[in-house]
């Protein structure tokens, strides 16, 4: 028989042909209506529904059952026995509970350094304190809110900038101790635009562990039997992002008392990015962290693997003046099922804390040669130094456990082991004054010759033995000091919260206050309080000027009371929000400066400042003009001294030379009458 039809088909056959048609679809029909009557698929907000849609098409399904439920991605693998293994078979087909979501709710984690909130929208940290570290307001939090609340390590499906996900998720504690907590939800998502929605399960798992400020979290997706995860928006999967800003809480950020900045390890070394507001900032390298740091605390980000991008943002907020957020976006995947581990760290910013990341045996996680001390603050030039002023300052607590006193009795030390140098630029100083009248001759005489001006004072002070350099010299030595002192006492962690002076001066490593202007601040300079350490400087450096200075006269003198008086002044508006415990180094050392100024002239009036006899000029009124001689008494004589004995005997020696030769060249005969001629001098000499 012919395949195709020649029109010899019975109409018998064509009326059932029609009947089964229709009967199917009403069948098929009738069988959606009993699905949506008998089991109506979960609600779904529509802001939601939008926000995703319009991403990727991802929509949200029906809480996942309970069996979807995977173990902690960060628990020690062990290898077992068949015995063993059949011992324990019953409790591995043991699934831990679910908690179906119903309304937005708060669970609580706590070990013994860190109590996290977190939220079963989205997953998200709320609350991230740490318990060993107290601000005003209480123990420290990491995750500051902003206008749309806390943002701790939540999940965009698409590139920075795409909604997070906030929809309710199910939750699950992984372990007995609650400190594995496990959020999950079933997804839906289109391959591409206006292809087929296709179901996928997200999942968001942390794990914390006691002794540690660092956590694991997983993101796990799994395509629905089998199928390849539907996620790739440009390229980009998901992106996790942490902010609106990282902890203590700060009414601004004044770069002194506090401030943000990213810091990478890019092939091993360390790479630093500031802020810049308004624009997302996108790291090409891949790096195998990055952090988010500001001047006691940092918040790190480290992928197991090295494939998440990372970029920054700065922006703006109404509830904080300033937000900084940090995004790691995640590659497309190309596969049906994927778990992708992430370490983080929120914690003080301090080698202690940090090193034990070097070395798999000295952390709970195994991580090992992760250079997280990258992230602290220190001095390539000088961090040898800083090193033995913070042992100083350690040992200074140990004995009067107060870090203000500490830094007293540091300071205190420094000055008298630097007493020689700043006696030797005293001297210095005093010798000058006693130079400069003969100085300002020479200035006056050479006036239109520069040239010859320079030559001349050059060849003045070395017959004066005298090295202009001499005054400066003990300061420049004493100059990276200072350096290092600045350094430790604006990033020692230790004085982060340490008190001097209750009620006054509560915390070293910030700027003290007496009165608080509330929220008025003084137009231009932005101050908000009042505060009398900077006054107390600002005294004492005047009055350190005053000592130390030495008059000065001429065209001089108007540029030394700018120095006297205008740098103090500048220097107050520039140290004006200041840690105090700088301020208080710095008050101390001008005061103790100023005591050992008053010895020193002290000493100096008792061994007055004498000027040696000048000899005679070798050649032209000015060649020996002015020669003095600075001496203290008991002090063994000058090298001047020393060349005036050299030259009179030479000179001595010159002279019996030239009587002996004029006693060889006489005539004979003539001695008879030299010796008469002697002889009479003789007698008129006595008579004399």
């Amino acid at each position: 028989m012919s395949i195709f039809n020649d029109g010899s088909q019975s109409k018998e056959e064509s009326r059932r042909t029609i009947l089964a048609v229709v009967l199917s679809t009403v069948i098929v029909g009738v069988g959606f209506m009993l699905q949506n009557v008998f089991f109506p698929p979960a609600p779904q907000s529509a802001q939601s529904t939008a926000q995703t849609t319009q991403q990727l098409g991802e929509t949200a399904g029906p809480p996942p059952p309970a069996a979807t439920v995977v173990a902690d991605p960060f628990a020690p693998t062990t290898t077992v026995s068949t015995a063993q293994a059949a011992a324990t078979a019953p409790a591995a087909v043991q699934t831990p509970p679910v908690e179906a979501p119903v309304a937005k709710t708060t669970y609580t984690v706590e070990t013994d350094l860190l109590k996290v909130v977190l939220s079963n929208s989205g997953g998200d940290i709320v609350s991230l304190q740490l318990k060993e570290h107290k601000d005003k307001e209480g123990y420290v939090d990491l995750i500051v809110p902003g206008e749309k609340g806390s943002q701790g390590i939540s999940l965009a499906f698409g590139a920075p900038g795409s909604p997070t996900v906030g929809e309710l998720m199910n939750v699950s504690w992984l372990d007995t101790d609650r400190k594995t907590i496990q959020f999950s939800r079933v997804f839906y998502a289109r391959s591409s635009e206006g292809g087929e929605l296709k179901p996928f399960t997200y999942r968001k798992t942390y794990t914390f562990r006691n002794g540690e400020y660092l956590f694991g979290m997983a993101i796990g997706l799994e395509g629905e039997n089998g199928a390849q995860i539907p996620l790739n928006s440009n390229g980009t999967a998901y992106t996790l992002s942490v902010g609106p800003q990282i902890g203590p809480r700060f009414d601004h950020l004044s770069k002194n008392a506090d401030y943000r900045k990213y810091i990478l390890e890019v092939e091993g070394k360390k790479k630093t990015e500031m802020p810049k507001a308004g624009n997302l900032q996108v790291i090409k390298e891949r790096p195998s962290w990055g952090s988010m740091t500001g001047k006691y605390f940092s918040f790190i980000a480290i992928p197991e693997l090295p494939f998440a991008s990372f970029s920054y943002l700065q922006g703006q907020d109404s509830l904080i003046k300033q937000t900084n957020t940090m995004y790691l976006s995640r590659p497309a995947i190309s596969s049906s099922a994927q778990t992708d581990k992430y370490y983080f760290y929120f914690g003080p910013r301090t080698n202690a804390h940090l090193a034990k990341y070097e070395y798999a045996d000295k952390n709970s996680f195994g991580l090992s040669s992760m250079k997280l001390e990258d992230v602290v603050e220190r001095s390539n030039l000088l961090g040898w130094l800083e090193t033995i002023l913070k042992f100083m300052l350690n040992i200074s607590y140990k004995l009067i456990p107060n870090y203000g006193v500490a830094i007293i009795l540091v300071t205190i030390f420094i000055k008298v082991l630097f007493y020689p140098l700043t006696k030797k630029s005293s001297v210095s100083t005093a010798r000058m004054q006693e130079l400069q009248p003969k100085l300002q001759e020479l200035q006056a005489k050479y006036k239109g010759n520069p040239q010859k001006l320079n030559q001349e004072m050059a060849e003045f002070y070395k017959r004066e033995n005298y090295n202009p350099m001499s005054g400066c010299l003990p300061m420049l030595i004493q100059f990276p000091l200072f350096i290092a002192m600045y350094n430790l006492f604006n990033n020692h962690f230790d004085l982060r919260g340490a008190s001097f002076i209750a009620g006054w001066i509560n915390d070293l490593s910030l700027p003290e206050s007496i009165v608080n202007f509330g929220s008025f601040r003084l137009p231009i300079l932005g101050w908000n309080d009042l505060r009398a350490l900077p006054i107390i400087y600002l005294a004492s450096q005047l009055l350190y000027g005053k000592f130390t200075q030495s008059p000065q006269g001429g065209q001089n003198a108007g540029q030394m009371k700018l120095m006297m008086y205008g740098m103090p002044i500048m220097f107050f508006f520039i140290l004006y929000d200041v840690p105090s415990g700088l301020l208080l180094y710095w008050i101390v050392s001008n005061l103790l400066t100023i005591a050992q100024q008053v010895v020193i002239k002290d000493l100096l009036k008792k061994h007055k400042l004498t000027p040696a006899k000048a000899p005679a000029p070798a050649s032209g009124p000015m060649r020996n003009a002015g020669r003095t001689s600075v001496r203290a008494g008991g002090e063994s004589a000058t090298q001047d001294d020393l060349g005036e004995k050299v030259k009179n005997w030479l000179e001595k020696k010159a002279a019996g030379m030239d009587g002996k030769s004029s006693a060889s060249t006489r005539k004979p005969g003539s001695s008879k009458g030299d010796k008469g001629e002697a002889s009479s001098g003789k007698k008129a000499g006595g008579k004399r």
